[in-house]
């Protein structure tokens, strides 16, 4: 009742749904997930993972085509035809399922291995947020300084130099000489990731895209927290010895690196900064930008 007196009502649109865009997304979206979750557990040569592969690429390929063809769109192709656009949702998908991972690693070790409950885990956690707490908020001012490009380089440099601090704990370390720093570094350089990227993303798309566009930024942020989490833990668990937790945290650790090292060669290939940069203006909601909701559970709630 009160929204109407100080929101603007943005002019509606007659269309018919489009179904079969909805439907294709979304179960291709799950299988393609459910695949990368299944396979640790019945082998990447499964039947199911391989089947569940199959249809997730199918049906978004169905996506796709349809959403080529019909009037109304859910996904107008336009958007991520636009290489910045693109390559920043790839960065973002890329960066959020190395994140992802490391907070379910961590977690597992401050629990499993230093002895933490879970209270005190959520507390270890503190710290990497409250950075990006701190580092969200100058970086709203330098993305208009500098550009997103460079801001977005530098957040991933310092992610992977985060992570590979992490792939060096071990069963004697302690969480205030080997995980304070790294944890950090890791909010402070992820702040300097999220902020600018949603820039590039949501930066000259017209007014009645711009819900269309921020739930295309979502679902990058979803997708790759899945997939990624499963990957990389199921990268640990082939490294694994029974009974044991440290042994394949480095190698899942180097993996989250060779992630956001991917995310940085993109940056650098497709983001970087023009003689003249062009900055799209921030919207204000921009600066409440923080990482995905789901980073508290995973500190507080271990597997």
């Amino acid at each position: 009742m009160f929204a109407r007196r100080f929101v603007v009502e943005t002019p509606r649109q007659t269309s018919r749904f489009d179904v079969i865009g909805a439907i294709s997304a979304t179960v291709g979206a799950v299988a393609l997930v459910y695949g990368f979750i299944n396979a640790p557990d019945a082998g990447w040569t499964a039947p199911s993972t391989i089947g569940s592969f199959v249809i997730g690429v199918a049906l978004l390929g169905l996506f796709i085509h349809t959403e080529s063809r019909v009037v109304a769109p859910l996904l107008p192709l336009a958007l991520v035809r636009n290489g910045q656009r693109a390559a920043a949702l790839i960065v973002m998908m890329l960066v959020v399922g190395a994140q992802f991972s490391t907070f379910f690693l961590v977690t597992q070790y401050l629990q499993r291995v230093l002895g933490f409950s879970p209270i005190a885990t959520g507390a270890a956690f503190l710290p990497l947020s409250l950075a990006i707490f701190a580092v969200s908020r100058v970086a709203a001012r330098l993305v208009a300084k500098v550009g997103p490009g460079r801001l977005v380089m530098l957040g991933a440099a310092g992610l992977v130099v985060s992570f590979l601090w992490l792939a060096q704990i071990s069963e004697t370390s302690t969480y205030a000489v080997d995980l304070l720093g790294p944890l950090m570094l890791n909010g402070a350089s992820a702040a300097l990731v999220f902020m600018p990227v949603s820039v590039i993303v949501l930066g000259g798309v017209d007014r009645t895209l711009a819900g269309t566009v921020s739930g295309l930024l979502q679902t990058a942020q979803q997708l790759g927290g899945a997939v990624g989490l499963a990957v990389i833990v199921s990268v640990y668990a082939s490294g694994s010895i029974p009974g044991q937790f440290v042994p394949g945290t480095a190698t899942a650790f180097h993996t989250s690196a060779l992630f956001v090292g991917i995310a940085l060669l993109i940056a650098l290939v497709v983001l970087r900064p023009r003689s003249t940069p062009i900055v799209p203006a921030i919207p204000s909601e921009l600066e409440e930008e923080m990482v995905p909701e789901s980073t508290p559970a995973l500190a507080t709630n271990p597997a």
